[in-house]
């Protein structure tokens, strides 16, 4: 009897089990969100933190959004930045 109970015991927490490690969204994030998803939070100074002010301190936000803003500054008129060619690893064009 008290195999029967043991092993009733962990059929039905292997089955809850399973589902505990299912993945809860119903539709997966495509190469392009994850990228989008990623320049918002660059946008917003919510990455990069540094490992000991997560999640990042008002002050974090705040600077990594100057940062962003005086990186990003050039780029709508089509010019090369060079933090951003150094982040993509591709050589600013020499003029």
């Amino acid at each position: 009897m008290k195999l029967l109970a043991a092993f009733a015991c962990t059929v039905l927490s292997l089955s809850f089990g399973a589902n505990a490690f299912a993945q809860s969204s119903s539709q997966a994030l495509t190469r392009a969100d994850v990228r989008a998803q990623l320049a918002e939070a660059l946008a917003d100074g919510l990455v990069p933190t540094p490992k000991a002010d997560y999640p990042p301190s008002a002050q974090a936000i705040a600077r990594n959004r100057e940062i962003y803003a005086i990186q990003h500054a050039g780029a709508s008129d089509g010019s090369t930045n060079t933090a951003q060619a150094a982040q993509s690893g591709v050589p600013p064009a020499s003029h």
